[in-house]
């Protein structure tokens, strides 16, 4: 019984570690790890202790703008981009009228493919994105807005640094506060 349970926990971990499968090199930059899985022994049975599914952490995000039209955020998201040197990254992403911001249907991912993967914070912040409004960063937003970003900061004075540096020439840009999901997506 005991080699049963460890069978079936040995199955279930790669489930939930498992990623929207590559493109390129750059889509590995913002996926987050998945919650590792202690097993921890005693003489008696094996037990496992896993991170809450529902974890969330508070980060400040540039909301650079927010509209329906993909093009238009896309040409104020290649200005903010010269603005800060930086670059436009949509993880592989694609804009697709009627959906939205996806995963491509042709993607090696089944579970997101044809559908949205939101952007995790990482440790390189210097990117300008377009994201799906109603599911990154205002629930309340019909399912056809997006928004673009600079970035997404632990700490409010680098949003507020970057936000000050767009601030003159984007006037439509702000700091956010989210709580965004940090736990397994798969």
């Amino acid at each position: 019984m005991k080699q049963l349970v460890l069978v079936y926990i040995v199955l279930l971990l790669p489930a939930c570690g498992q990623h929207p499968a590559p493109v390129k090199k750059e889509t590995k930059i913002d996926s987050m790890p998945a919650p590792q899985t202690v097993l921890v022994s005693d003489t008696a049975a094996s037990q496992t202790e896993e991170a809450p599914e529902n974890e969330t952490a508070t980060y400040y995000i540039v909301q650079v703008a927010a509209g329906h039209n993909f093009d238009s955020l896309k040409a104020i998201s290649t200005n903010a981009v010269s603005i800060l040197g930086s670059r436009f990254n949509m993880l592989d992403r694609t804009y697709k009228p009627g959906k939205g911001i996806i995963v491509p249907d042709s993607s090696d991912d089944e579970m997101y493919a044809g559908s949205y993967y939101p952007r995790r914070p990482t440790e390189d912040e210097n990117f300008v994105s377009i994201e799906m409004s109603n599911q990154f960063c205002n629930e309340k937003a019909d399912n056809a807005e997006m928004v673009s970003i600079a970035g997404m900061y632990a700490a409010k004075g680098q949003a507020d640094s970057v936000t000050r540096l767009l601030k003159d020439k984007i006037p439509s840009v702000k700091t956010i506060k989210e709580d965004v999901f940090m736990g397994c997506m798969h």
